[in-house]
């Protein structure tokens, strides 16, 4: 089992897409791929049409028991979230070993399914907009995190931020933990900015995607009918992103 997170404290950046598109199209490559909801605004879950009526995610996670899970195909299944998952970063903030709950949790849960036959199951969390208890977690249960960022200077100081709180967990609680690389999203190539952000945040980390806006992907991650988006600009991007994620972590690679 491999885990990788897409996050960012700053909202709106299209973390929730780039999770979604991620999932999808490892999953159409033949991967074994587990998404996981920790966003208690459920958009992920939405995206696919699936709700946590009675807020499981959040249970599992107080009782440090296997992680509930949804199948949507043969290679794709989902770790649905509720608003219930709210009440943890109040919850749980002064509980030791409180980073280490997802986790843990993760460990315990059995993925059903297809599993290719080097037996390698890729696990996506889509992070919530914050750097509190749930993101915590999130970095503490990953390998690599990919951030998505939109073109402008809050962006940039946002992922500036990032790299600090990333480089204090590999320190304290999760040595493994890397920032793997950098989508840029909803990007309008003929702003000026644009390129000037490509080149700054290329500085500290490779810069593996330009995604357009999209409006195809949009009403299909809106709608719950992500499964069932073929073709998208968006997505075709997403598909290059893959692609150079897999030359970063050899477990990405559909053998």
């Amino acid at each position: 089992m491999h885990v990788l997170a897409i996050g960012n404290q700053k909202g709106g950046v299209a973390k929730t897409t780039s999770a979604a598109a991620l999932g999808v199209i490892l999953s159409r490559r033949g991967k074994a791929v587990h998404l996981i909801d920790m966003d208690p605004q459920a958009n992920l879950s939405e995206a696919f049409g699936v709700e946590d009526g009675e807020g499981l995610l959040f249970q599992a996670l107080r009782q440090r028991g296997p992680l509930p899970v949804v199948r949507l195909s043969d290679t794709l299944t989902l770790t649905p979230s509720s608003i219930d998952l709210a009440r943890a970063e109040t919850e749980f903030l002064g509980e030791p070993g409180r980073e280490y709950m997802l986790k843990t949790c993760l460990e315990k849960t059995e993925l059903p399914g297809h599993v290719p036959a080097n037996g390698d199951v890729v696990v996506i969390i889509d992070c919530p907009p914050s750097l509190a208890v749930l993101a915590t977690n999130c970095l503490t249960a990953t390998e690599a995190l990919l951030v998505p960022m939109k073109a402008g200077g809050f962006e940039l100081r946002a992922v500036g931020h990032l790299t600090d709180v990333v480089r204090l967990l590999k320190e304290r609680v999760n040595p493994g933990l890397r920032i793997v690389g950098v989508v840029l999203t909803e990007a309008k190539k003929r702003r000026a900015i644009t390129p000037q952000v490509i080149e700054e945040v290329g500085r500290l980390y490779p810069v593996l995607g330009v995604i357009p806006e999209d409006a195809e992907l949009v009403y299909a991650t809106t709608g719950g009918t992500t499964l069932k988006l073929k073709r998208s600009t968006a997505l075709e991007e997403y598909r290059k992103v893959v692609d150079k994620l897999g030359e970063e972590l050899a477990w990405l690679n559909v053998k």
